[in-house]
């Protein structure tokens, strides 16, 4: 799989299996992508950047970073720190993923403006609780 940013200054492959994706309803997630935040889960060594001139790092938290272009804004990524998993945002992938959505998190926290999808399982925490 391949995937990039929307002016193609951050460009990566996907060579290994990609996780299904969780949407994050928590406020600092709607904050910074505008919305709910979608991320699927790889490990750091089939993550493959083959275009990275614009990838900017930012230290969210002591628990994770964000990765985004600089140029045009798109969010790309999302790493805790010190593990062997990134997460991409699905919506940056080429064309068809294969993966669907298997949890939504931090649903109590979600925005006023739209409904939780009833077909997809829902938490008030980070996975599960």
């Amino acid at each position: 799989m391949t995937g990039g940013c929307h002016c193609g200054e951050v460009r990566y492959e996907v060579r290994g299996k990609l996780h299904d994706a969780k949407m994050c309803h928590c406020g600092l997630c709607r904050k910074l992508h505008g919305h709910v935040s979608s991320y699927a889960r790889v490990e750091k060594d089939a993550l493959h950047l083959t275009r990275d001139e614009g990838l900017r790092w930012y230290r969210l938290s002591d628990q994770s970073d964000r990765g985004f272009c600089k140029e045009c804004g798109s969010s790309l990524f999302w790493r805790p720190v010190r593990s062997q998993e990134v997460a991409i945002t699905p919506g940056t992938l080429d064309g068809a993923s294969g993966i669907s959505t298997s949890a939504q998190m931090f649903c109590k926290d979600k925005g006023d403006y739209y409904p939780l999808d009833p077909a997809i399982p829902a938490y008030d925490g980070d996975d599960e609780d």
